[in-house]
């Protein structure tokens, strides 16, 4: 297989990778600017899009235990979205 066809058929899964990785260097960067560890909103909103593409990778080479892993994580990360966006909303108010 040459190198474009197999990057044109890894593509979501790659990309998948790359954002996953990368949500790990913003979180390490957010900490190193806070002195402390740091999980941020952007973090996990970062995350969820890596779990969706990989969910969608693992769906579509058929494999069940990346599917269930993935779509798993993205329903956690969507869950830790909404405690962030919640926990917004009542600052704001109060």
């Amino acid at each position: 297989m040459e190198l474009k066809s197999f990057l044109v058929n890894e593509a979501i899964g790659l990309i998948g990778g790359v954002v996953f990785f990368g949500s790990w260097l913003l979180q390490a960067w957010q900490s190193r600017q806070a002195k402390q560890a740091v999980v941020s909103k952007s973090f996990f909103s970062l995350r969820a899009l890596a779990s969706a593409l990989l969910t969608f990778e693992g769906i579509r080479i058929g494999s069940v235990s990346i599917s269930l892993v993935m779509g798993a994580t993205l329903l956690l990360m969507l869950y830790n979205i909404h405690l962030i966006r919640r926990r917004e909303k009542r600052e704001n108010l109060g």
